[in-house]
């Protein structure tokens, strides 16, 4: 069906990389096992100062190609690697997490299928550092979800995405105010640049661990680019433009704030699971799921509350 592995690439794969020796051989593996289309990995390496770099210099495949980043940040960093991409189909994987198997074989053959879209995207699970699953994200039904991006609803992570490149060329890549959340801003932008799917297929695990950029950033200034990009799409829905458009962005908050810990985000995921599950009629699971939840960071107490909450909804329905 496909050309051979030296001709154009089909799928450029974008993987930033900023001192991840310990996941990045993996990484590298899961998206190198698809050997039935043309395909190229592109690392950026945001100046890694670990063993990053030995451990990619043990993987013999050409399709991978190591470029650097001018260190400025992770929207110049995916900018970079998408400078230097020559495939018609653009996907990310961040250098701690993997593909399942067959997943970029599905979503190109999907995209030849259907080309009125400009992209599809699907489902992913929560990976413990040591890969076990910790929970997978709630599936939700197939289906078209590009008013959903316009109305600022993200439903599923940036690198379960598939995108045409020349959709990504249209839209200008990623905006380096975006220090973080710049996935979110940039899936946001798609909803009006294109049509897009969701299929309900888990494609992507995305690995929980303290060292990772979500849980060594400030938990203030990641709340508030998340929160940002969503107002801008607000503004843009509005006037067409935001104000990152218009050359007068907020300032992003100064003052030092803990991070958020890779145990309280592991707790986020269960208890939403918990939720889900009790929602679905399943009450004893939903109960033992909230349990786990409690546990992982049992200091936390309003999950508890949370739990106490399920605890008396359930008894009240018997």
């Amino acid at each position: 069906m496909y050309s051979s592995q030296q001709d154009q690439p089909l799928v450029s794969v974008l993987i930033p990389l900023h001192n991840t020796e310990r996941f990045i051989a993996l990484a590298l593996t899961s998206v190198l096992q698809e050997q039935r289309i043309p395909l190229e990995v592109i690392v950026i390496d945001d100046h890694s100062t670990d063993g990053s770099l030995a451990a990619i210099a043990q993987i013999q495949d050409s399709r991978i190609r190591v470029i650097n980043s001018a260190g400025k940040g992770i929207s110049d960093t995916l900018n970079t690697g998408l400078a230097a991409a020559r495939g018609d189909i653009i996907v990310r994987c961040d250098a701690d997490d993997v593909y399942p198997a067959d997943r970029l074989l599905h979503q190109v053959e999907w995209l030849q299928k259907n080309p009125e879209y400009g992209a599809i995207c699907g489902s992913y699970a929560a990976v413990d550092p040591r890969g076990s699953m910790i929970t997978p994200l709630s599936v939700m039904a197939a289906g078209e979800i590009t008013e959903e991006l316009r109305q600022g609803i993200t439903r599923t992570h940036l690198a379960t995405f598939a995108i045409r490149a020349d959709v990504m060329q249209a839209i200008g890549g990623f905006r380096p105010y975006f220090v973080t959340a710049e996935d979110i801003d940039f899936q946001l932008r798609l909803g009006a640049a294109c049509r897009v799917w969701y299929e309900p297929t888990n494609c992507y695990h995305y690995r929980i661990h303290g060292a990772s950029i979500t849980h060594t950033q400030k938990s203030n200034e990641r709340e508030f680019f998340e929160a940002i990009a969503r107002e801008f799409q607000q503004q843009r829905q509005l006037t067409g433009l935001d104000d990152l458009d218009r050359g007068c962005p907020p300032l992003p908050p100064q003052e030092d704030s803990p991070s958020f810990r890779a145990t309280h985000h592991i707790q986020g995921f269960l208890l939403g699971q918990a939720w889900q599950m009790y929602q679905d009629g399943d009450k004893w699971q939903a109960l033992t799921t909230g349990w786990r939840a409690a546990l992982t960071a049992p200091g936390n107490v309003s999950v508890w509350q949370s739990l106490a909450a399920m605890v008396v909804k359930s008894v009240v329905a018997l």
